[in-house]
């Protein structure tokens, strides 16, 4: 889903990594930065949900430190990992466990980690919209609530309500399409949350994706995805580089093959 979102800001990004099929090369011996943090957070949660009975604090706070000293495997061994990353976790585990036990009374389900899709007729033939969920959550009153976890900083409420940020009311569009395993077609989807899981004092934060009502954003980004791949399955659209200067992504493993810096500093020379 985050490859709509990348569509969005660098379609050049999407060109070199699916059309040209280029793939950045790890750094040799490179320490685990936040975002492989993040992918262990995920995998950790992910198979700890897994199990569905939560049972007492303690009880559960064991079981999720265990899943991540899985997710983080050998790495643990690793002074800068066991010193800063695996504290972070700790607290983490701490605030997610809380969490669950206070949010337990509000829902009747659980999905972790499942893939969903559906699909549509555009001018280029059918195009078929591919996510996975971090989480859904059906709530006691019959709703959904999509959450995604962000280890970095998630989206803001103004680039989600632009559809700058689409992979969270793209998920609703799924799972209101009945894409989702277990999800019923035409459930209505309540809320769209993002938990900032990094590890600080407070452990973790949930905030609400926008403003906006989630039915409201998912029709939007139904209808924005629509135009964009009508665009983009006209042969004469460019994959260009940052088409849209105000929505620069904050990394791009592709920019300097694009020159986006050379061409930067032309243009200001320029001016």
């Amino acid at each position: 889903m985050t490859q709509i979102e990348t569509w969005i800001r660098d379609p050049y990004s999407l060109y070199a990594r699916h059309v040209l099929r280029l793939r950045p090369l790890d750094p040799l011996d490179a320490e685990p930065e936040a975002a492989q943090f993040g992918t262990f957070v995920h995998q950790a949660i992910g198979a700890f949900l897994t199990n569905g009975n939560i049972g007492s604090a303690e009880d559960a706070y064991a079981r999720l430190l265990a899943h991540g000293r899985t997710a983080f495997g050998e790495l643990l061994q690793r002074p800068a990992v066991e010193a800063f990353w695996w504290p972070r976790f700790q607290r983490i585990a701490r605030w997610f466990v809380g969490n669950e036990i206070e949010r337990g009374s509000t829902l009747t389900a659980t999905w972790a980690e499942i893939d969903g899709r559906t699909a549509f007729e555009a001018p280029g033939g059918r195009f078929v919209l591919k996510a996975k969920a971090d989480r859904l959550d059906l709530m006691t009153d019959g709703s959904l609530a999509i959450v995604d976890y962000k280890t970095g900083k998630p989206p803001s409420d103004s680039d989600v309500q632009a559809g700058a940020a689409p992979q969270l009311p793209l998920e609703a569009v799924i799972a209101r399409a009945g894409g989702f395993p277990g999800v019923a077609a035409g459930t209505a989807v309540s809320s769209l949350e993002y938990w900032r899981l990094i590890g600080g004092d407070e452990g973790g934060v949930c905030k609400p994706a926008a403003k906006a009502p989630a039915e409201d954003l998912a029709r939007q980004a139904a209808d924005a995805l629509a135009i964009l791949v009508a665009t983009f399955d006209d042969p004469k659209t460019p994959y260009s580089a940052l088409p849209r200067p105000h929505l620069v992504p904050r990394y791009s493993d592709y920019a300097h093959l694009a020159r986006v810096k050379e061409w930067a500093i032309e243009d200001e020379a320029e001016s």
